[in-house]
């Protein structure tokens, strides 16, 4: 019975990202920088993955040590996206590159995505932070240096706040902020999340 169960339990890469609410090619991308380990590759080259020890793994990831990335913070996206909210602090990332050192999560929007969704995938897949975006804009703007447009939107989580860098190669590390961190550490912040923070956070 129980070989029976753990054998339902393996299943292929696209199901695997399903189950645990991020996209297959993040979950590739996880799988090749050693954040998580497939049970088994099959003789033709696909990964099969046990549901359970893939939770495990990723448990122990939260909270874990700095060499993962990013950051709290409360809404700003490189290209178009996410932001998020805690009480008192907010989520933000180092990025390794120093373009800036330090960023709101961020992700460019999909096709079939609305804002929203974008936030709660981009968020979900570089901290393992399970989060409610709200569809009001915080505000809008272009990005000074790519030209892009940046779309801020308040987010929440939804249950745990461990956060974790889950992108080894862009992130080196996650963490919540202060308000007074994230202006320290944050000094071109857009105007108008300054004023949600300062509403929200204080």
């Amino acid at each position: 019975m129980n070989a029976m169960t753990d054998h339902l339990r393996v299943v292929r890469t696209t199901e695997a990202a399903r189950a645990i609410g991020i996209s297959t090619a993040t979950l590739r991308r996880w799988s090749r920088s050693g954040v998580v380990t497939p049970a088994f590759r099959t003789s033709g080259g696909q990964d099969r993955w046990n549901l359970d020890d893939l939770a495990r793994q990723l448990r122990s990831q939260q909270g874990g040590p700095e060499d993962h990335r990013a950051s709290p913070r409360s809404a700003e996206p490189p290209g178009r996206s996410s932001d998020r909210h805690l009480t008192s602090r907010s989520p933000a990332a180092r990025r390794n590159d120093n373009t800036p050192p330090w960023t709101f999560i961020a992700g460019k929007i999909e096709p079939g995505e609305s804002q929203a969704d974008t936030a709660i995938r981009e968020v979900k897949e570089e901290t393992g932070l399970t989060v409610l975006a709200g569809e009001h804009e915080i505000g809008r703007r272009l990005h000074p240096g790519t030209g892009r447009t940046m779309i801020y939107l308040p987010c929440a989580p939804t249950g745990g706040t461990d956060v974790f860098a889950a992108d080894h190669h862009e992130l080196a590390e996650v963490r919540w902020l202060s308000l007074d961190e994230a202006e320290e550490l944050l000094p071109e912040m857009f105007e108008p999340v300054r004023t949600h923070l300062q509403r929200t956070l204080r």
